[in-house]
């Protein structure tokens, strides 16, 4: 199994709970990503990518 991608969008932007708006990650996990096992890192984007959907001030995503 290979190291999962960043999930970074480039949409750069903090909530007021320091949550990402472009990712859903939290600062913490966004300082922690590029020293993180590949176990650790897939954990934070599963954890990323449950919180997407009810972080309140998100844009909708993009459609390709």
């Amino acid at each position: 199994m290979s190291a999962p991608q960043s999930p970074c969008t480039g949409v750069c932007r903090l909530d007021t709970r320091g949550v990402c708006l472009g990712c859903g990650r939290t600062l913490d996990e966004i300082a922690q990503w590029g020293g993180a096992s590949e176990a650790r890192q897939r954990e934070i984007v599963a954890a990323a990518r449950a919180r997407l959907p009810i972080i309140p001030d998100r844009d909708p995503p993009r459609q390709p």
